[in-house]
């Protein structure tokens, strides 16, 4: 698949882990910036918000924050998407609250050092959820764990429904989670839409080829 990337501004948002220099958002921003587009990064990360951020990185910080509920800081401190995602279900209403209005303010910032065409999300979290609410076109991709996560929880099942009706493309990570946005989540149109590949490095091109169909519904 060719899948130049030449002047596209691009933020991704991984809901695990983002510190530098190995954690997947940044090695799929190298694979991007490979194809010529101009990547930030945000998501999760162990910087302090007030220290100076890594190049080309807006780093969320929670560790203060969900040092309230220890099943979230164990979540914020491992750096795994899924038990990130799951833990969110799983605080005071307050305190998500709190957690929100920081990533709210890292995303805005990132929106603001890069001017993005579109967002590409890495899981159906809380961090969709904000990048929607930016109003710049949105791909969202969904792994089984969010799900999973989703339907064990009314708070996130709400969010994930939110998410998946408002984002402009949704990729499957797989052909079981595919499967089952088919059949419980998407409405059918969306649904055909639909594609299912991991989010690796060789997928960089599927991931520009994501963003356009995203830009381009708003055409």
């Amino acid at each position: 698949m060719s899948g130049g990337g030449v002047g596209m501004r691009l933020l991704v948002i991984d809901h695990g882990c983002c510190d530098p220099p190995a954690t997947r958002v940044h090695v799929l921003g190298a694979a991007l910036r490979g194809l010529g587009a101009e990547v930030v990064a945000c998501g999760p990360s162990s910087t302090p918000g007030l220290a100076e951020q890594p190049p080309g990185l807006r780093g969320i910080h929670l560790h203060d924050i969900a040092a309230a509920n220890r099943r979230f800081l164990a979540a914020v401190r491992a750096g795994a998407p899924a038990a990130f995602i799951a833990a969110t279900g799983g605080v005071s209403p307050s305190l998500l609250g709190l957690a929100r209005e920081t990533a709210r303010q890292a995303i805005a910032e990132a929106v603001y050092m890069v001017n993005p065409e579109a967002i590409f999300v890495l899981h159906a979290g809380i961090l969709a959820d904000l990048a929607i609410e930016t109003g710049v076109p949105v791909a969202v991709h969904v792994a089984a764990a969010d799900l999973d996560a989703a339907r064990g929880c009314e708070r996130l099942e709400e969010l994930v429904v939110a998410t998946l009706g408002s984002a402009e493309a949704v990729i499957a990570a797989d052909d079981e989670t595919a499967r089952r946005l088919a059949a419980d989540w998407l409405d059918a149109s969306v649904a055909a839409a639909c594609e299912t590949w991991p989010a690796t490095p060789d997928a960089a091109a599927r991931i520009l080829a994501a963003c356009r169909r995203a830009i381009a519904c708003r055409s």
